[in-house]
This record gives C-alpha cells, structure tokens and sequence, in this order.
C-alpha cells in the first residue's frame, strides 16, 4: 500500500477561540521510496509514517501527541508542537 495525506490540525490556547494550523503529512514507507531516490537522507520532520491507512488510529495518535504537549505559555507549547507538524508560523520574525 503506497499513500500520502495532508492533516492540518487547527489549534489554540486552551479556552481560547483563536487557532493556529500545524500541517502533518501521513504517509507510507512505500511512499517515501517513490518519492525519494534511495541516494536521500530524509528528515521525518512534519510527517508521520504509517504501514496501513487506520484513519481513526492515525487521528487518535495525532489528537494524543497534541494533547500532551505543555509549556509555560502558548508560544512555547507553539514550537514544540512544530515538532509534530509545521506550524503556520513556523520561523516568523514580527
């Protein structure tokens, strides 16, 4: 099985109504090869490999990953979850 799928999460402080989006692509290892040569080194940043298409695992174990990020403020919680996911401002200089 061979796929690729963008998941934008939108997300925000906690009893808050503003939202920020943090884009993730899941995809197969299958994928990966048909996409890379096999000469690449590929970072996993901003991508979760799956081995089958389970879109309610896929979406619990992003929905988890989120759910468990803390920090001192929203910024901070911000970066790490552009770990995860490439954050809309991601690398923005206000």
């Amino acid at each position: 099985m061979k796929f690729s799928f963008l998941i934008t999460a939108l997300v925000g402080p906690r009893g808050e109504s503003t939202q920020e989006s943090f884009d993730i692509v899941v995809c197969t290892p299958k994928w990966l090869l048909s996409k890379y040569d096999e000469t690449e080194i590929i970072l996993g940043k901003n991508k979760l490999i799956v081995l089958k298409f389970d879109m309610e695992r896929i979406l619990a174990r992003i929905k988890k990953l989120f759910e468990n990020c803390e920090g001192k403020d929203w910024n901070e919680i911000a970066v790490r979850l552009s770990r995860i996911g490439h954050w809309e401002f991601e690398n923005y200089q206000g």
